[in-house]
């Protein structure tokens, strides 16, 4: 089976397909809304519904977890099944109406593991499930499914070549045939060549795995009969028989179901993942869903379109920290100049609040941009400056707080601002003097600052750094 991958995120199996944009997409570009369980997510590209992939492109080849099924068949529903028929070949009697009642209720357990593994179920059904509901005639339309199987069998039964190679292609399409009578139920379909070939041609040429596998548990129990077939009383060994088969029968079954639920695509039945997609509440969902358009309208080489998309989302909600940030990264690399010192105003007091380092990255967006830019509120200046000043953009850090009493006369934290750009002197450019005369400065003009701890700092650093000057 040929994987297909998200058309915009190659390392991400496809779950949703747009048939007019012919675009596959993961869960990666398709949010869903965990308010709105039942809506069918649209097209990042044209907003029609997309078509649901199920888990096709994203299960597990079955071959990789074969130890799985075995211990599929060690859980309680399973053993229950196994014990029944251990317990009823030592007690039964040889009533042939109870044996059919039995091995019907059996059938019927059977093609429900097939049932459950095709849905990703890794719990495995209660024996309890096997005495209620419909499902009953499944063993009498197997049984006239082998029926059917033997005729060719009697036909051939005068050469011994051709009775193998019938043998042989009855016992290779039998799990198609089982596989086809466990999701239709219909005995039509179990018998159609065409509906049989439809399971084996999905598979190609990974249903000779499943067969190979499939046949050695079927042989499986012959084979441990042999083995205690001399040394255990036939009191014993029926039982046991009867056990194992159980158990292996299991085995086989879940096997059958999960290949169903891997070529799902090709077989026409859409599941879900094993693990499912993430939902989330709207608020959240609606800012994913913006962020995922704009960028796959990007890829696509809309990006005034992305911008739109991102600028509808923000007339929503103005404030979300995510949307703006997305914004101003596209607004740059489209160099959209005004558009986006425009968006800066708003932009960077939200950032300095949210993430002061990405605050100080779009500044020196907009210095890139305009040479002289300056951020209007105080407080995002000095915001940036502390930024900058950790990443030892010193020259940057002081000319967002030069003259800012003359800019903002009536910013009650100036003292602390002047303070800030003293000590960036003094460890920046190493302008000792230059620095002593701002805090001189600070002291004349805000006495009330003087013993801040913020000054007595500064006094020490400058006092260490008087002798290099």
């Amino acid at each position: 089976m040929d994987i297909t991958h998200c058309h915009y995120h190659p390392a991400e199996p496809a779950t949703w397909h747009c048939a007019p944009c012919r675009r596959p997409y993961g869960d990666c570009c398709v949010p869903l809304n965990a308010d709105a369980p039942d809506q069918t997510p649209g097209c990042p590209l044209c907003r029609r519904e997309l078509t649901f992939l199920g888990a096709a492109n994203s299960a597990q080849p079955f071959w990789e977890r074969l130890p799985s099924f075995f211990r599929y068949g060690l859980q309680p529903g399973p053993l229950s099944l196994c014990a029944v028929l251990a317990l009823a070949g030592m007690f039964m009697p040889s009533s042939l109406l109870l044996w059919f009642l039995l091995f019907s209720l059996a059938t019927k357990y059977l093609y429900g593991v097939i049932e459950a593994c095709s849905q990703a179920e890794s719990r495995a059904p209660s024996l309890t499930s096997a005495f209620f509901g419909e499902g009953y005639s499944l063993f009498f339309k197997q049984l006239v499914v082998l029926l059917v199987a033997a005729i060719p069998l009697w036909l051939a039964r005068g050469s011994e070549t051709l009775y193998l190679l019938v043998d042989l292609a009855i016992m290779l399409v039998l799990p198609a045939s089982i596989i086809r009578l466990a999701l239709d139920k219909e005995l039509s379909a179990a018998l159609s060549p065409v509906q049989v070939g439809q399971v084996i041609g999905a598979m190609g040429w990974r249903y000779l795995i499943l067969f190979a596998f499939l046949f050695a548990l079927w042989q499986s129990p012959a084979y441990l009969a042999f083995f205690l077939g001399e040394g255990v009383p036939k009191a014993v060994l029926l039982p046991v028989m009867l056990f194992f088969s159980g158990y292996f029968s299991v085995v086989m079954c879940a096997l059958m179901g999960y290949a169903v639920f891997q070529y799902q695509g090709p077989l026409g039945y859409i599941v879900a993942t094993e693990d499912g997609a993430d939902a989330y509440p709207e608020a959240e969902w609606r800012r994913r869903v913006a962020l995922i358009e704009a960028e796959v309208r990007l890829k696509e080489g809309q990006g005034d379109s992305a911008l739109d998309t991102l600028a509808s989302a923000l007339e929503r909600t103005p404030e979300d920290f995510q949307l703006n940030e997305r914004f101003h990264r596209l607004l740059f690399a489209l160099r959209a100049r005004e558009r986006c010192l425009r968006h800066l105003a708003h932009y960077l007091p939200l950032a300095v609040r949210a993430n002061p380092a990405q605050a100080a990255t779009a500044f020196l967006n907009g210095r890139a941009l305009q040479a002289d830019y300056l951020p209007d509120d105080p407080a995002v200046c000095e915001a940036l400056a502390v930024s900058l000043s950790e990443r030892h953009k010193h020259r940057e850090a002081l000319s967002l707080l030069r003259n800012l009493h003359r800019r903002a006369p009536d910013y009650p934290f100036l003292a602390r601002a002047y303070l800030l750009a003293a000590r960036l002197l003094a460890e920046g450019p190493g302008d000792v003097e230059q620095a002593r005369k701002l805090l001189a400065f600070v002291q004349a003009r805000y006495p009330r600052n003087v013993q801040s701890p913020e000054a007595r700092q500064l006094e020490a650093l400058l006092t260490r750094l008087a002798p290099e000057t």
